[in-house]
């Protein structure tokens, strides 16, 4: 009978949990906050509505002059294995067009952890699981095919350069759905990323990022324990 209980007490969190996630805010816009205060940022996520942080990631003057040139140099001869391929991090100093597009491994590789524990660290949860860390790398006109926010958490730290991002509200679903990211655009708000900045992405959102210079991003993913499983199925 306990067992029951228990396990009627766990369905029904993790029914809660998920009826939460399609609940999304149709009129939810951008709304930018200029501090990182954990107590404001945890009432501005009730509302499901997308934040861009500033004064975050530019708070640790260890990292703020990260660029492909001190990252080559601070980790000399460092192949990174991105997918099927392998590339050289030198590259990223000597070539005009290259990419490495939400890498898991770079984070350890180029030792950035403690860097991106404290962009995390404002959003953090007793409750938050399954948390990652993406990495990307780009010189050169890359565009990123369209995305959706499938974690609770979704963080964009741009690192370093710049970064166009548009982002979508789930509402235009079908107007954008299969379509180019060209020709979407019309849709989505227009986000111009500079260094330092954090962009929180609402779970069932979508958006793509394109840069026509240099730019290192962040990608923090994380999802709860009445989720994760839900998340990391569909």
């Amino acid at each position: 009978m306990i067992f029951y209980l228990l396990f009627l007490a766990i369905a029904i969190l993790i029914g809660k949990h998920v009826y939460e996630i399609h609940n999304t805010n149709k009129d939810a816009t951008l709304e930018q906050l200029q501090s990182a205060n954990k107590d404001d940022i945890f009432e501005k996520l009730k509302e499901r509505k997308p934040l861009l942080i500033h004064n975050l990631g530019n708070k640790n003057e260890e990292y703020n002059q990260l660029t492909f040139e001190k990252l080559s140099n601070d980790n000399p001869g460092l192949i990174i294995h991105d997918k099927n391929r392998y590339v050289s991090l030198k590259s990223f100093v000597d070539e005009p067009q290259i990419y490495v597009n939400h890498n898991d491994t770079l984070c350890d590789s180029l030792r950035l952890k403690p860097l991106f524990d404290s962009i995390y660290d404002p959003f953090q949860s007793q409750i938050h699981c399954n948390k990652k860390y993406y990495l990307s790398l780009l010189k050169g006109k890359n565009m990123i095919p369209l995305t959706k926010s499938k974690h609770n958490l979704y963080l964009i730290y741009q690192v370093y350069g710049q970064s166009k991002l548009y982002l979508f509200n789930p509402k235009h679903i079908h107007d954008i759905k299969g379509k180019s990211n060209e020709t979407i655009k019309k849709y989505g708000q227009k986000i111009n990323l500079t260094q330092g900045l954090v962009l929180y992405i609402p779970v069932e959102w979508y958006f793509f990022y394109e840069c026509e210079d240099k730019s290192i991003l962040t990608e923090i993913t994380c999802d709860n324990y009445f989720t994760v499983i839900y998340n990391n199925l569909r």
